[in-house]
Order: C-alpha cells, then structure tokens, then sequence
C-alpha cells in the first residue's frame, strides 16, 4: 500500500515541479518588470507586485510539501540524532503526526478566511482574495499527503527492522 501511495505522490511532485518551474521565472519576470518600470520609468503598476507576491506564495506552499516530503524543512537535529535509530523513527512519528493534527486545524481556518473573503477584489489583479487565499488550503492539503506518506514510510521501516531482528 504504502508504495502504491508513494507512486501516486511521485505524481503529484512531478504536477508540483512543473507549476514550479511555470510559476518561479514567471515570478522572477514579473518582479524584474515591476523594477525596471519603477527605477528606469519612474513609474509603478499595482498588478506586478500583487502577482509576484501572490506567485511567492503560492510557490512557498507548492515547494514546502516538497520539503516535508524530503524531510529537509527546517529542524533542529542535535537532540534526534543522540537517539538510536529506532527511537528517531518513533520520534518522527509522533512529530509529523502532530504536525498533521497542527495543519488540519489549520486547512480548517484557512477554508473559513477563504469563504470570508470571496467578495473582496484584489486592487492590482482585480482577481477575489479567495484566490490567493486558497494556496494556503491547497498547500496544507499537500503537506499533510506527504506527512502522512512519512508516517507510512517510518513504520514500514519499524516493521522491517523488527521482522530482521
């Protein structure tokens, strides 16, 4: 199971990737635009910097299911590495288990802001607010997919190692 679930999140990494490398030039353009406009013109547009910070955010919540599911988000390793190999893998497991309870409350408030501002126009696109506010939900649902496949993977090893021993 647990690898038929992996495959399907290869999947979805590689979906994530390609709106990745979409998304971070279109960004890096648009911003490069809004400065060249501002310093060299000595004029601004509203529309470029709301969409370069709507796009860093979007892209910040595409890439850190990315990081969770490579386990290279920021932590602090100095007391999980004095455990035995065994106790970090419980200890995983119980971090990332809290953590999904942490990000399912959170998907949870994140969908009633998101149902609060679906009349709210953004001044610059002239898009709804539910828009950028939904990369929030989006992401969240990603990073407790990949939270979950951690879990799953680390019992599998708990398993493994008890079975060889």
């Amino acid at each position: 199971m647990t690898k038929a679930y992996s495959k399907f999140l290869d999947i979805l990494e590689k979906i994530q990737r390609t709106i990745l490398a979409v998304s971070v030039p279109v960004m890096v353009f648009v911003m490069i635009y809004q400065v060249i406009l501002r310093y060299v013109f000595s004029n601004s547009n509203a529309w470029s910097e709301e969409l370069t910070r709507y796009l860093f955010i979007f892209n910040v919540m595409m890439a850190s299911a990315i990081a969770v599911r490579r386990n290279s988000h920021l932590q602090i390793d100095i007391l999980i590495n004095c455990f035995s190999p065994k106790l970090k893998r419980i200890f995983t497991i119980g971090a990332t288990l809290v953590g999904i309870v942490f990000l399912g409350m959170l998907f949870i408030y994140c969908l009633d802001l998101c149902g609060q501002a679906v009349g709210n126009i953004s001044p610059g696109v002239g898009i709804s607010m539910a828009v950028p506010y939904a990369t929030m939900p989006v992401g969240i649902v990603l990073m407790i997919l990949t939270s979950i496949e951690v879990v799953l993977k680390n019992i599998d090893e708990l398993r493994n190692k008890e079975v060889a021993e």
